[in-house]
């Protein structure tokens, strides 16, 4: 179970595919933030009994979580405390645009085991592009500062660059930027939302080329740099597919706190939390399963039956599909150029490595997957055995 407290509304940043909506100061007290507690540490034990020793996620979203930086503190120790007495395994993240990170902070998070990721969407002109702060003042080296101290605190860095239309075109060179910053993850967040021209999907694509390049050569240096852009395309063909646990878990894996206490699928989906269609339940009243299903509900798109990327397709994202398409069953036509696109590149760099056979490849597609398997209590020298070269061609 993995869920989300959203700190607050307020944010210092006026990004232009921002989704959350009118920025203003609500935040959540004490008292909504233990109640959220209860559900996180109450949900795994209801839900999956046998599953005691599963580790529990509680993550910190606003907004800018970091505006409320001291009730994320209170938060996370109480979180702790709570875990300790209990024996369960709690993993803690916050998602911050960086600006508010300073050194002593980094520090505190650091100390708590807080994984932090960091909003950046690239390069200087990619990140001006799209996240400026409220005002219209520049907030690209207050952010790479942050991600900065972050380091030096210890914490490896992980960092979610937005793709959109106003950015796409410094996508190369960005996800190059990212990887000499120090990030050992960067996770390319593309904004569905927007309308996307033929000239930016050809612009995407080179930019993908491009950064394909970039995790390439990390692997062949052996400093393997996480891309789930490209990773979850290998490993769904490494293990022949996608498994049930690689699906959307929104509603049922993942639970979103509003400051009102409203429950949500995720945290996305939350917004100014002023319309009720998107919402599952109060913390009063539990989570509605009936709504969770009603929101999964709808019509297959025909058009998906005919597709030979069904089999590892990732646009199962009710919060992409509810920006492109206003439904949260049914990718768009954004979604399926990307899904197309992304798992023809990485399979091109999937090939050339295993031509390689470059060690640190194999160790890091399919050693995953056979750690996997072992964690679902499969064979692992089986499942490498059957899924060796199943890269698509």
């Amino acid at each position: 179970m993995h869920v989300t407290l959203v700190l607050t509304h307020e944010c210092n940043l006026a990004c232009s595919y921002c989704y959350t909506g009118e920025k203003f100061r609500r935040e959540m007290d004490w008292e909504t933030a233990m109640r959220s507690l209860d559900l996180l540490f109450l949900a795994p034990r209801e839900q999956t009994p046998w599953r005691d020793e599963a580790p529990i996620d509680l993550g910190f979203f606003g907004g800018e979580p970091l505006i409320c930086f001291d009730m994320l503190e209170r938060v996370a120790v109480e979180a702790r405390a709570r875990a300790e007495r209990e024996g369960r395994r709690l993993r803690l993240a916050v998602t911050t645009n960086g600006t508010l990170v300073t050194p002593e902070r980094a520090r505190r998070l650091k100390a708590l085991d807080v994984q932090v990721t960091l909003s950046l969407d690239g390069c200087r002109a990619a990140h001006e592009a799209t996240r400026p702060q409220r005002g219209g003042r520049s907030s690209f080296d207050d952010v790479v500062a942050g991600g900065r101290n972050l380091l030096a605190a210890g914490l490896g860095l992980q960092v979610i660059a937005v793709v959109a239309p106003e950015n796409v075109r410094w996508l190369g060179e960005s996800v190059r930027f990212l990887a000499e910053l120090g990030a050992k993850e960067i996770i390319l967040n593309p904004a569905f939302e927007c309308a996307w021209s033929d000239a930016d999907l050809a612009l995407w694509e080179l930019g993908l080329e491009e950064a394909v390049a970039v995790y390439a050569d990390a692997i062949r240096a052996g400093r393997p740099i996480a891309m789930p852009t490209f990773d979850n395309k290998l490993l769904a063909a490494a293990k022949g597919g996608l498994a049930s646990c690689d699906s959307c878990g929104s509603g049922d894996r993942e639970i979103a706190v509003s400051p009102r206490g409203n429950l949500f699928p995720c945290a996305r989906m939350v917004g100014e939390d002023r319309d009720d269609k998107l919402v599952i339940g109060h913390l009063d009243t539990g989570i509605d399963r009936g709504r969770v299903s009603g929101l999964k509900r709808g019509p297959a798109d025909p058009a998906c039956g005919e597709c030979a990327e069904q089999w590892r397709c990732g646009a199962s994202c009710a919060c992409a599909n509810l920006a492109e398409t206003g439904t949260t069953h049914l990718p768009g036509g954004t979604q399926c150029w990307y899904e197309q696109a992304t798992a023809r590149i990485a399979d091109g760099a999937g090939h050339q490595l295993l031509a390689e056979r470059d060690p640190t490849f194999l160790s890091w597609t399919y050693g995953r997957v056979a750690s996997a398997a072992k964690a679902a209590g499969q064979n692992p020298a089986k499942v490498e055995r059957r899924h060796r070269l199943p890269l698509a061609t």
